[in-house]
């Protein structure tokens, strides 16, 4: 496993199923830049210029309506068809059998463009970290390898998005106390406030509060998951066996499809800590696997 997960057919799954991601990140960072301009811009303009409040509303909804429809369409779509390329990436390196077709899986000849010249895949591996993947060691073989792997992409994910959702809820925060600041400063009433800046940007605080709780949702869900493999490892419960595997595997793939995609600031802002954490509680599972006899 931990040799071919950096062969090329292996790379060639993680680099597109990345590319991919970003993609969708594309997608949801548009949306949020619309959505920004909109909380800041919408209300200040009524405020300053009377006269554009109306027109300032209708743009408003106008992107609102575009952003829970079209992009919010092609970000799932795209996001669905990173998470299909992912989980071919796990069948591949963990050498097992695929479960159910999935219909957002690109076909070959898309993901190969995806991912550029096959003489280029290790090279572009390397520049972007994509080597040893996964936390594996020639000595745990097996069940538990794979296991183990299952678990740390559930937990890495669970420390990721709970990052995430500290973020955004910092900034969601600082956001609003700018408006209060701005409005306070230039002499606004109370109703001009709750007319002009409170009831203009609920519609984006309505969206930015869905993706918190989406996060804060899908965090809870690895971390359970992350959770009940690791009781497996310790020796709690019947023997880990190939179904275990397969009901993990697809419980991720779930997982994946459904979680709001992450920034690539907070993603590179907490790698290197995760990836450090991530080896290290992979030996310690890997200890304990052998001391409850489920090494096998």
């Amino acid at each position: 496993m931990r040799e071919r997960q950096d062969q090329d057919e292996a790379l060639r799954l993680l680099i597109a199923q990345r590319r991919l991601y970003r993609r969708a990140k594309r997608w949801l960072v548009l949306r949020w830049f619309g959505m920004v301009v909109i909380g800041l811009g919408a209300p200040l303009v009524s405020v300053a210029r009377p006269e554009l409040a109306v027109l300032a509303g209708a743009v408003a909804g106008v992107w609102i309506f575009l952003g829970r429809t079209a992009l919010a369409a092609a970000q799932t779509a795209t996001g669905a068809k990173a998470a299909a390329v992912q989980e071919r990436f796990d069948f591949f390196v963990y050498a097992m059998p695929e479960s159910i077709d999935r219909s957002a899986l690109p076909s070959l000849e898309e993901i190969a463009k995806i991912a550029g010249p096959d003489t280029e895949l290790q090279d572009v591996a390397q520049r972007e970290r994509l080597l040893e993947w996964y936390p594996i060691e020639d000595s745990d073989p097996g069940l538990v390898a794979v296991a183990i792997c299952q678990r740390a992409n559930a937990s890495y994910a669970d420390r990721l998005l709970r990052t995430t959702t500290i973020v955004w809820t910092s900034l969601t925060v600082l956001w609003f106390a700018v408006l209060v600041a701005v409005s306070v400063y230039a002499s606004l009433s109370l109703s001009q406030f709750m007319l002009g800046v409170f009831l203009p940007i609920l519609p984006a605080f309505l969206d930015i509060a869905q993706y918190v709780v989406g996060i804060r949702r899908a965090a809870w869900d690895r971390k359970d998951l992350a959770g009940s493999i690791e009781e497996r490892l310790e020796g709690t419960g019947n023997a880990i066996d190939g179904q275990d595997l397969m009901v993990w595997q697809e419980r991720l793939y779930a997982l994946r499809r459904s979680t709001p995609e992450v920034p690539d600031f907070v993603y590179n802002l907490r790698r290197k800590a995760n990836e450090l954490a991530m080896h290290s509680v992979a030996r310690q599972l890997a200890e304990r696997a052998r001391r409850s006899g489920r090494r096998r």
